[in-house]
């Protein structure tokens, strides 16, 4: 049988090919044994006979026969046969009823395998019709099932494990998308009632144009913003450009670049720690990571307070550590901080994040193998850890 026509057998045609062989195997093994074994305790020579001859001669009731004779029979005795039957080797005829019984024994193992196979595949029948029900529409729905702890079980079970994650990440997908539109919707509704404000006013003056001018900009920069942010998520691994980033220079570029937001917070901005440390890292991305903990840092704080960040190396692992004094985070909002979109309760008036900020940091350490922790208190501030390097 060709490996494609196997290939192409259902499971249950594939268990009753297989068990009919090994019957057939078995059988098989059964009549050479016996063929080879025979010969040892049948022989030719014991009791034969040394001549044999016709005699006619009449019955009993007088009616002429013709015998066979076989001189000398056993004991002194003549043994007499009916001329029609002819004596068969013994060992012709173990070896035709060993063909027969293969024959019998692997219609039987046919048989058999396939009410085994039935019997056996009900589960995974049952089990695939349950499956085949479910789509998109329903992924709340469960195969549940309750029968021996077997393979089929762990298989269901498996199953369902797999639908929970395909349903989390359909919500989440939906939610995402939700989400999505609402940001778009902003700055395009902002564009589109300004505009038509705009056209509705025939004694519109130049002032009116810049500022509309000025609005378009805004809108425009926040459209792109987002979909810098979106593309950024979808990065892929391959795509990441790894070179030697000494952390102390990276530090300093972002506190430059961030200092004008610190000094209008009245935020002091500081670095420590181990600044020679050098890492293998995408610097852009790595800039971008760092870049949104500490603006999170600046505008979660309070008049007054610090963000500081500091580099520590241990025997396999760079540390990363962002500290602020700022407001922190509850703890039932710390499992979601990392979720795209996300946005606490507690929010800054003059800051209109997006809500992409730190799913984008854990995305770009992600990317670099690492991990990200945060410890928050509220009214205390925040420490968020990058761990860089194995674990």
């Amino acid at each position: 049988m060709s490996k494609k026509k196997w290939e192409s057998m259902s499971l249950r045609q594939r268990i009753v090919w297989l068990t009919s062989g090994a019957v057939f195997g078995i059988g098989l093994l059964l009549v050479l044994f016996v063929n080879l074994i025979a010969p040892i305790f049948i022989t030719h020579e014991i009791g034969s006979p040394d001549t044999e001859i016709l005699i006619n001669t009449v019955d009993a009731s007088g009616n002429p026969i013709t015998i066979l004779a076989e001189t000398p029979g056993p004991a002194g005795y003549t043994i007499w046969h009916d001329p029609g039957f002819i004596r068969a080797d013994p060992l012709f005829v173990i070896r035709i009823l060993s063909v027969v019984g293969l024959i019998l024994i692997t219609a039987a193992g046919i048989f058999a395998a396939r009410a085994i196979a039935k019997e056996s595949l009900k589960p995974v029948a049952l089990v695939s019709d349950t499956a085949r029900q479910i789509s998109v529409h329903n992924l709340d729905q469960r195969l549940n099932y309750q029968g021996e702890s077997d393979e089929i079980k762990t298989l269901a079970d498996s199953f369902d494990r797999m639908l929970g994650r395909l349903q989390l990440n359909f919500e989440d997908q939906s939610e995402f998308i939700s989400n999505l539109a609402h940001e778009l919707r902003t700055p395009l509704t902002s564009l589109r009632m300004n505009l038509e404000v705009l056209n509705s006013n025939p004694q519109a003056k130049l002032e009116d144009y810049q500022t509309f001018s000025a609005i378009a900009g805004r809108s425009i920069t926040r459209l792109e913003h987002l979909v810098e942010d979106l593309l950024l998520l979808a990065k892929a691994e391959k795509e990441i450009y790894r070179r030697p980033v000494v952390l102390g220079v990276l530090f300093e570029d972002i506190l430059e670049e961030l200092a004008p937001i610190a000094e209008k917070e009245n935020i002091d901005l500081k670095m420590s720690g181990d600044l020679e440390l050098t890492v293998s890292a995408d610097a852009v991305l790595l800039h971008r990571a760092l870049a949104n903990l500490i603006e999170n840092g600046l505008y979660y704080n309070h008049p007054g307070g610090f963000v500081e960040v500091s580099a520590q190396k241990t025997e396999h692992q760079v540390i990363i550590e962002v500290q602020d004094s700022g407001i922190g985070i509850s703890k039932d909002q710390l499992a979601h901080i990392f979720e795209r979109f996300y946005r606490a309760e507690t929010r800054v008036i003059n800051h209109d994040g997006k809500g992409l900020g730190l799913a984008i940091t854990a995305h770009i350490v992600a990317l670099h193998n690492g991990r990200i922790e945060v410890k928050s208190e509220v009214g205390k501030g925040s420490v968020f850890t990058i761990f860089l390097g194995p674990p």
